[in-house]
């Protein structure tokens, strides 16, 4: 395939190894490891164990598939000129991955405690339109102007330990806590980004000014702009990275209260989170001004191989970048959430639920209606309608099934895409399983399983 059509798809779509945070759903799974790990003070009564599952939420603003692929006379034909129409000054990808792999929580009395480990990746790529514009169109549309064609971008792949606590206040008032520690496998994240480019429309000389810092922990290789090689992953995790050389630690938060058949909830997750880069790092900057003559630098880079080769050759020592080996610290944004519940009789109950979240550039926020319905002893069924990263086409289901000691929880935020994938900008589910042991007959099922404690 020609490179101008992968580096443009990479750019669109955020790059290969992303799958395809804000979570609403996990409320909802009353008397559950999931519910707990929304709130600490959501513990239910007796020991939950939670087996290996899974969560994912992808979210691109501005473009689906059907943007990129288009149907031309019965045959679907790739269209990167359609999609970069369809892209706003600024676009955003945000991933984020939950690999859960055991937990354990007890509850006896008033006093719970709860261990549990989880493998997290979380991508934020934010880009401006003029870089896909520059990758595919080239930079004669610019002649004789300044744009700004920088992307910032932070991912990164690291494990959860989590240690809590919670405790019941008299039969009304539950409050929990959980200190985490984050150690970090792989990371690749953007301090500065800063890259605007002059094309003169005298001889269409290219002035580059840079202020553009790329860090890299067990990511990045580089040797020249023709040997790159990225490989991140949660290949990168083994057992001796566990505990050793890039370490954090964030906090949890969380209180639950009962008012007859109101419920009031509120929980911080992930304050303070951050996570020093030691093992492995390597920085890459470009600071300066940069001069490159040429006629449409970009399009010359991207049309054919040899002239890719011809161009790189030329850029080669005038774009090389300072390679050093400073440590640095990303942060894990806080989230924070804001529930009422009210139960309309044993079985019904419905509410609201608000969520907020400061990560990097993506600032986002969520509102949600709530509903769920205790069916059988063996099911509860659950939904929501939410106004989600500004748009108002988000409905929410899940399901809890009950099997003897066994809890199957079935989630997603977005359940329309299940019914039209190449329309959606978002893409979201949970799968997971608890054993549950020692609850009392009326949290397991009807008439009572939706209450908090």
């Amino acid at each position: 395939m020609n490179l101008k059509y992968i580096l443009t798809a990479l750019v669109l779509t955020g790059g290969g190894w992303l799958l395809g945070q804000n979570d609403l759903s996990s409320h909802l799974l009353t008397n559950s490891w999931q519910a707990l790990n929304a709130n600490p003070a959501l513990q239910p009564q007796g020991i939950v164990v939670n087996l290996p599952g899974l969560y994912n939420n992808l979210w691109v603003t501005n473009i689906t598939f059907n943007d990129l692929v288009v149907d031309e006379n019965g045959t679907q034909v790739l269209d990167i000129g359609n999609a970069i129409g369809q892209l706003g000054t600024q676009n955003t990808l945000r991933e984020n991955l939950d690999i859960e792999t055991i937990g354990f929580g007890i509850k006896i009395g008033r006093l719970g405690l709860s261990l549990g480990h989880r493998l997290r990746f979380n991508a934020l790529i934010d880009y401006p339109k003029t870089l896909a514009q520059l990758i595919w169109e080239g930079n004669a549309q610019f002649i004789g102007q300044t744009i700004s064609f920088g992307p910032s971008f932070d991912l990164t792949a690291y494990h959860e330990i989590a240690l809590g606590a919670s405790y019941q206040f008299g039969e009304n008032v539950q409050v929990g806590g959980k200190v985490k520690l984050l150690s970090g496998g792989s990371n690749l994240n953007t301090s500065r980004d800063n890259l605007r480019l002059t094309t003169s429309d005298d001889v269409y000389q290219l002035t580059m000014d840079a202020d553009f810092t790329v860090n890299s922990a067990g990511t990045l290789s580089y040797d020249g702009l023709r040997d790159i090689g990225v490989n991140f992953g949660f290949g990168n995790f083994s057992g001796e990275n566990l505990l050793a050389g890039n370490s954090g630690l964030a906090f949890d938060l969380g209180i639950a209260v009962k008012l007859g058949r109101i419920q009031l909830l509120a929980s911080a997750l992930d304050l303070g989170g951050e996570i020093s880069w030691e093992k492995d790092v390597t920085n890459y900057t470009l600071d300066g001004r940069y001069e490159f003559e040429g006629l449409d630098v970009g399009q010359q880079l991207l049309d054919n191989e040899e002239s890719f080769g011809n161009v790189v050759d030329s850029l080669y020592n005038t774009y090389e970048p300072v390679e050093t080996t400073n440590n640095y610290t990303t942060t894990v944004g806080a989230k924070y959430y804001f529930g009422a519940n009210y139960e309309l009789s044993d079985e019904i109950q419905v509410g609201v639920l608000a969520f907020t979240e400061d990560y990097q550039q993506a600032r986002t926020a969520a509102l949600a209606l709530t509903g769920s319905v205790q069916f059988s002893p063996l099911l509860r069924v659950g939904a929501f309608y939410g106004l989600r990263n500004e748009r108002l086409d988000n409905l929410g289901a899940n399901a809890t099934l009950a099997l003897g000691p066994v809890r199957v929880l079935l989630a997603t935020d977005n359940i329309i895409t299940a019914f039209r994938p190449k329309d959606a900008h978002l893409a979201n589910f949970r799968v997971g399983l608890n054993l549950v042991f020692g609850q009392p007959k009326e949290t397991m099922g009807q008439p009572e399983g939706n209450r908090m404690f």
